[in-house]
């Protein structure tokens, strides 16, 4: 009677509250309630029921619990979950459907679809206009949310995490197939296939995070869209732009992109496009250029746009005509631009009034101080156009013998290659605006900072200990009087954002120092900066050598373990170690005797793609102690570890501590610090909030401070 009293009281408040707001009787019963409220059943106990019984405008209350499919919607109602109600699928077909148009529904998780491509199983179907699907979550849904002719819809605040099959085998966290007029924005998808745009005109994309896929976006047929603030990272493909008109793809974050294609953006007959204010950071391609713009009245525009740590950062068909580049920046790509077979590379503008593109390998000055370069700059590297049809060369990028190979065709005009372009304006400094590195919230862009990692671990060994530099003697050095690692004021700035604000601490020689922090707290990026591979201000030394102004025999004294390991495939481990033995001018016998201690002897005759991930990591540190560095640094050293190995990798570290080596590492693991640091550096937002022992860190964790 109680539990009988206390409903009636609610649906009597409701309708109270209704015709004190001068509503007819039909309009008093608009809100339904559905589940349960306060451990009361509500008027209905089963969704489909409730959905019968409701009219044209209603708004159904969905309380807690789970409900099973198929649940068909084909009035337009508006569903909202309480406490984030289940729709179950239990592995059979769609979880919702959708026929009728302006339907919203918001605040459900949506589960368990089933498993056909054929069938396009989907947590969400949408077959009509006007749709809202909002603050929702999709796990293990083979489609998420599936817009089939629904025009003028909105998906919006979603998480969808897809089906974890392999990657054929997925469906796509969004399809949005002959739908004009939708907005797709602050959702987050993971592990899914593609967010599939296609055949629909005047889309809006903004503010979403899209990874692990192999198409962040894949656009086809979609004439006037707009793709603003998104965060594409570590997929395939960052995003597919093909066969559109008019596109606008502004202030996007593009990292880590490293597929077979690994393209950051690629175009394919896309006429009319502008590229503005994208930051395109550690892909294999930055941005792919095929056929566009297509039709003979129209162009492309890149305007303002940082490529950096690229593999190559623009990447043409030898076909591509009519784009204009002005204002972007070129910093420190392994190629700054390739051209894809022998025909003339012609009529592409690289500069538009007067404004060039900062180039990071330009040799020119500035006479006047106007900002710009006095002489052109000539992209005709010998070395590069080798690669051009022999990319397995890339392997010698850093080699002294791809500087010698350039340097020869300076020296000698008759084998100087043509210029593959030639930018009369360039700039002087790098330009990034403001508008390129502010995010609609922080999150985004603290993980693009942490994805500048080395884009091969070539490059990685060329910063590091001094890849170009004959002799491993540091202790001879005179400038160095001890090895205690100083870090002074240290702060790194993109645009307006700091990411790494004002750090100061000292390591002592045999020394181990943890930095710990949640993902975009600033470790990777304050790793870099001490590396000397990302520029900032203030002051970093190892006894009296400065980074600044002293930075290869400051690299000479650090050696380095990135958490991603890319060494060629088909090296055996033994002609790895020779190679960069070679390169550093070591002899061949301290390799030889690293392999025996890291215990890799046995393994000397195995292709690099023979390797477990323990055996790569620890190639990787005999690399980094070929010149026998006084410091180590180490980014998330044990994170593709299993538990194996992980305990045996510790051990050797904590040998080397022993044997007087400091350490400095980034670690997610508690165990990994608690076993191998003497310090911890907690990290929040680019700050050191707090330096504390081993064991007041532990009693922090126990005690949950941390």
């Amino acid at each position: 009677m109680k539990n009988i009293w206390r409903f009636t009281v609610i649906i009597a408040t409701i309708s109270f509250l209704m015709i004190g707001t001068n509503s007819t009787a039909h309009v008093a019963a608009e809100d339904i309630i559905v589940g349960y409220i306060e451990s009361d059943q509500g008027r209905f106990y089963a969704l489909d029921d409730a959905i019968q019984a409701a009219q044209k405008g209603d708004t159904l209350h969905v309380f807690g619990g789970s409900y099973t499919s198929p649940i068909v919607i084909s009035k337009s109602l508006t569903l909202v979950g309480h406490n984030q109600p289940v729709l179950d699928g239990e592995g059979r077909g769609t979880v919702v459907k959708i026929t009728a148009p302006n339907v919203l529904i918001q605040g459900f998780t949506i589960l368990n679809s089933g498993a056909s491509l054929d069938e396009e199983n989907s947590g969400i179907a949408v077959e009509a206009s006007g749709a809202t699907v909002q603050d929702n979550q999709f796990r293990n849904t083979l489609f998420g949310i599936y817009l089939r002719k629904a025009s003028n819809s909105t998906i919006r605040n979603n998480i969808i995490d897809t089906k974890r099959l392999d990657l054929p085998r997925r469906g796509d966290p969004i399809r949005v197939w002959y739908s004009n007029d939708v907005l797709i924005e602050n959702n987050e998808v993971t592990e899914g296939r593609d967010v599939v745009l296609w055949y629909s005109e005047r889309l809006i994309i903004r503010g979403n995070k899209v990874s692990g896929g192999r198409y962040g976006l894949h656009f086809m047929y979609c004439d006037d869209a707009t793709i603003d603030n998104n965060w594409l990272v570590d997929n395939s493909v960052g995003a597919f732009l093909m066969y559109s008109r008019r596109l606008r793809f502004h202030r996007n974050y593009v990292s880590n992109n490293r597929g077979p294609s690994g393209f950051g953006v690629g175009l394919k007959d896309m006429d009319d496009a502008i590229i503005r204010d994208n930051l395109f950071v550690d892909n294999q391609i930055g941005a792919s250029l095929d056929n566009s713009p297509r039709e003979i009245d129209s162009t492309v525009l890149f305007e303002g746009n940082l490529f950096s740590f690229n593999n190559i950062g623009i990447k043409f068909t030898p076909s591509v005509r009519k784009n204009q580049f002005t204002n972007n920046s070129f910093e420190d790509n392994i190629e700054q631009i390739s051209i894809a077979g022998r025909t003339k590379f012609l009529d592409n503008i690289w500069s538009v009034n007067g404004i060039g593109n900062y180039w990071s390998d330009y040799a020119g000055y500035d006479a006047d101080h106007d900002g710009l370069g006095d002489i052109p700059y000539e992209s005709r590297k010998l070395f590069e156009n080798v690669l051009e049809t022999h990319p397995n060369f890339r392997l010698f990028s850093f080699s002294p013998a791809a500087q010698s190979i350039n340097l020869a065709a300076k020296a000698l005009p008759i084998i100087r290659p043509k210029p593959k372009l030639i930018d009369k304006y360039p700039l002087m400094q790098i330009s990034v605006s403001s508008a390129t590195l502010i995010p609609t919230n922080s999150s985004p862009m603290s993980m693009t900072i942490l994805s500048l990692s080395l884009f091969l671990v070539i490059g990685t060994l060329a910063y590091t200990p001094g890849l170009l530099t004959r002799g491993s003697d540091h202790h001879s050095d005179p400038l160095v009087n001890d090895f205690t690692l100083v870090v002074s004021n240290l702060t790194k700035r993109f645009g307006k954002i700091e990411v790494v604000k004002d750090i100061c601490f000292s390591i002592l020689p045999g020394e181990s120092v943890a930095l710990w922090g949640s993902n975009g707290a600033g470790k990777s990026t304050l790793i870099h900066c001490i590396l000397g591979i990302i520029p900032a201000e203030g002051k970093v030394t190892i006894g009296n050598v400065d980074l600044a102004n002293n930075s290869k025999p400051f690299r000479k004294l650090i050696g380095f373990v990135p958490q991603e390991i890319d060494f060629h495939p088909d090296l055996t481990v033994l002609e790895t170690l020779d190679f960069y033995s070679g390169l550093r001018g070591v002899p061949k016998s301290v390799g030889e005797k690293l392999l025996k201690k890291l215990d890799l002897h046995d393994h000397s005759d195995k292709r690099i793609a023979q390797l477990s991930g323990g055996l790569k990591q620890r190639l990787a540190l005999s690399l980094a102690l070929l010149s026998d560095p006084p410091v180590l640094v180490l980014d998330e050293p044990t994170t593709n570890l299993d538990s194996d190995t992980r305990s045996n990798f510790l051990i050797y570290l904590n040998e080397l501590k022993a044997s007087g080596k400091t350490l400095i590492f980034a670690s997610h693991r508690h165990e990994d610090v608690v076993h191998l640091a003497d310090r911890v550096l907690v990290m929040e937002k680019g700050l050191i909030v707090r330096d504390c022992s081993n064991r007041e860190f532990s009693e922090s964790m126990v005690g949950n401070r941390i």
